[in-house]
């Protein structure tokens, strides 16, 4: 009973502790940007609902703890919302008020501080920050990790190949190692696994080492289903072999150049998988079940947690894990959510950069009521996405458990 009741902690607490720190540096990267800028910034709020605590900053900024810690954002003046969302009356009022302020010298802040009135080029600034904040954060742990523990991989060779898969109908023997697949290097296991995962049904040439001799296949990877780093199970292209073995161990370390490439890569690497993964859910290649919400962030962050608590090692050296599993998980949680928020989608940083768009093209902002209908049309898609993104996380709570 003990035991249960630490573990549920160390569940609740990873989750919470992880999500809002992406929270804070999205958030970190929208106010920094704007402060440059000098726009006035009202309130600055990790989590939602009642504040649970708050101070005023020296700049007039409150900054808040509130009670429900599933995002955040930052509230210019002149916002109508958290969603950064302008409303033309508020806009005017606080035109007015400001210019008759300004005359009499009653207030410091001016009309060039509020958001919505600065020139284009600052506003498409001040929202991609949030977005960027993420994936530089990203950089800064995998390249941490990289020059402080180095990397462990696997050289590409086959150590068996499964009855009835991919690789065995299109000759793969075992010995065979893997050299390049469409002229891109996947002679180590990540890049390979990495390269078929998003290709099933595509039909790949494939360059291999057999011997002394260099030859060249075509594998079609199949779909199926296989389990993540925390057991959870998800449908992926796979070829149906092992690779890997005790002498095909590749250690490598880094110095600080070397390792800020290596986080410039894994960033850039995995913004390019989410892509081609949701270009292939809108051809029909891909189901989509891989894509989660909240309740599979918090299930992966709290089991990757709750597993490395369990480990049957001095408890020092537990902790030391759990803290290394969950900074590297963090990272790949703070590239999702910084390519969630680039969805073009109004509500989200990408919707407002649609808008923005159109702003340079047609030289004039969006009309206001044509702004305020995308908005609640985005938060209705939006709201409709959580719920598929709940589904999906439903799905595969209860693949633990199969």
């Amino acid at each position: 009973m003990l035991f249960s009741l630490l573990y549920t902690l160390i569940f609740a607490a990873s989750f919470l502790i992880v999500i809002s720190a992406l929270v804070f540096f999205h958030e970190l990267g929208h106010y920094s940007v704007a402060r440059a800028f000098n726009v006035a910034v009202e309130r600055f709020s990790i989590g939602f609902g009642k504040p649970i605590a708050k101070w005023t900053a020296k700049s007039g900024t409150e900054w808040t703890i509130n009670s429900i810690p599933l995002g955040g954002y930052v509230k210019f003046l002149g916002d109508a919302g958290a969603a950064s969302n302008p409303d033309t009356a508020e806009l005017d009022r606080i035109k007015t008020s400001l210019e008759t302020a300004t005359m009499s010298g009653e207030r410091s802040v001016s009309i060039e501080d509020c958001f919505h009135f600065k020139p284009l080029w600052q506003r498409v600034l001040v929202v991609l920050a949030g977005p960027m904040a993420n994936f530089l954060l990203a950089i800064i742990i995998f390249a941490a990790l990289a020059q402080t523990i180095g990397t462990r991989d696997f050289k590409s060779l086959v150590t068996s190949v499964a009855p009835l898969g991919a690789a065995e109908a299109a000759g793969v023997k075992i010995g065979d190692q893997f050299l390049t697949m469409d002229g891109k290097d996947v002679s180590k296991a990540n890049d390979l696994i990495s390269y078929v995962a998003l290709r099933s049904d595509n039909e790949i040439e494939t360059r291999l080492l057999r011997g002394n001799d260099t030859i060249t296949l075509t594998v079609t990877p199949q779909s199926l289903e296989r389990k993540d780093f925390i057991g959870g199970r998800n449908k992926i292209g796979t070829i149906g072999v092992g690779v890997g073995g005790r002498d095909a161990e590749v250690r490598v370390t880094y110095n600080p150049l070397t390792s800020l490439q290596y986080g410039v890569g894994q960033v850039g690497s995995t913004i390019g998988m989410t892509g081609r993964y949701i270009g292939r859910i809108f051809t029909g290649a891909e189901d989509g079940k891989a894509l989660g919400g909240v309740v599979r962030i918090a299930t992966m962050t709290g089991k990757t947690a709750v597993d490395s608590a369990k480990l049957d090692v001095p408890i020092p050296q537990r902790l030391k894990i759990m803290v290394l599993n969950l900074i590297q998980l963090s990272a790949a949680l703070s590239i999702g959510l910084g390519v969630a928020n680039l969805m073009p989608i109004p509500v989200l940083d990408g919707g407002h950069l649609l808008y923005y768009g159109y702003e340079a093209v047609a030289g004039r902002p969006l009309d206001m009521k044509k702004q305020e209908l995308g908005f609640k049309i985005g938060f209705a898609f939006l709201l409709t996405l959580m719920v598929v993104l709940t589904w999906n996380d439903i799905g595969y709570i209860r693949s633990l458990f199969s």
